[in-house]
């Protein structure tokens, strides 16, 4: 019998980025609701124009997600060609997207989050000078501030904006009433926030369930909000969750 053969899970990573996740839990026997608690929008930054006209004064640009990658691109469109910095990606499938692009790729931490990248900075693995990290408006600016803190200069840059896409909030709590979702996943804060904002506006009690997490930030924000997790796996990737799911419903 397949690991999750008979099990229900949510999973709530956006429209465009959710099939392969889904795949593989069908791959391994589940059954897959998608209901994407988050969207995706280009950001106006008053940063635009003094970014754009200095792109060819960083010595490295930092990329963290998928996103970040994508409308950074739409944003500089053929002024990437000004771009004499070297590229850092956080996260393997950041820098396929990245070399997608035709960058290439000069550093990526081990693990994939930024404290690490802080962690490596404080112990002098990593020293850019000067840093753009593009990034979206609900990001953490946990490596541009630790920059600045050894003396070096950091510009954070939002190219996109992270939002609720309203018309999911019924496809959600339609879900949830049905009391039979065995596990819920999370692969971001924004996602269990937008979840628990969800529950709050119609007075509806966190789900008797099992929940799934990637990475610490998103692990921390679930366990602030009331959620037991169930599983966190120590890579953070969807290939990793679905592997420690099934582990997980194997014991």
């Amino acid at each position: 019998m397949k690991p999750l053969a008979g099990k229900r899970i949510v999973v709530t990573r956006p429209a465009g980025q959710a099939a392969p996740f889904i795949g593989k839990i069908e791959k391994a026997g589940g059954t897959a609701y998608a209901v994407p608690l988050l969207a995706f929008r280009p950001a106006e930054d008053k940063m635009d124009e003094a970014v754009l006209s200095s792109l060819h004064t960083y010595d490295w640009i930092i990329l963290t997600s998928k996103n970040g990658v994508d409308f950074f691109m739409k944003k500089v469109g053929d002024r990437v060609n000004e771009v004499k910095a070297k590229w850092a990606a956080i996260g393997a499938k950041t820098a396929e997207v990245m070399e997608s692009y035709g960058l290439s790729v000069s550093y990526m931490p081990k693990h994939f989050s930024a404290d690490y990248v802080v962690d490596e900075m404080n112990k002098g693995l990593f020293l850019p000078e000067k840093v753009l990290i593009p990034k979206g408006n609900l990001a953490r600016s946990v490596i541009a501030d630790t920059i600045r803190q050894l003396g070096k200069q950091a510009d954070d840059w939002i190219v996109y904006e992270t939002y609720f896409p309203k018309e999911e909030q019924e496809n959600l709590l339609k879900l949830i009433r049905t009391g039979k979702m065995d596990m819920y996943t999370f692969t971001s804060p924004s996602a269990v926030r937008h979840f628990i904002q969800v529950l709050k506006e119609v007075e509806e009690p966190l789900p008797k369930a099992h929940y799934a997490v990637i990475g610490p930030v998103t692990e921390k924000e679930a366990k602030c909000c009331g959620m037991p997790i169930s599983v966190s796996p120590a890579d953070f990737t969807v290939d990793a969750l679905v592997k420690e799911i099934c582990e997980f419903y194997k014991e």
